[in-house]
């Protein structure tokens, strides 16, 4: 497995307590009361239309925040090298 593979499957695992916290299990609660709400008011083919298209937006955030979690972690170790051999 290629090292980027790596960082990138380690995603999740970095980030449980976060996952798991109060804070994000509340917004996550949040979100989907606002989603039902706003399904509530709309019929069947603008329910598709709008799960279609935040599905879009939910891929191209995934792999900016996937992309940008392996510049941070490649950074951090690119930096760490350079502070310890000073």
């Amino acid at each position: 497995m290629e090292l980027e593979e790596c960082i990138k499957d380690g995603f999740d695992d970095s980030l449980r307590d976060y996952i798991q916290s109060e804070e994000y299990v509340s917004a996550k609660q949040q979100e989907r009361r606002g989603l039902a709400y706003l399904e509530s008011l709309l019929n069947e083919s603008q329910k598709n239309a709008l799960h279609s298209f935040l599905d879009a937006a939910t891929n191209s955030s995934s792999m900016l925040i996937s992309e940008a979690y392996l510049h941070g972690v490649v950074e951090g170790i690119a930096l760490r090298k350079k502070v310890v051999s000073e």
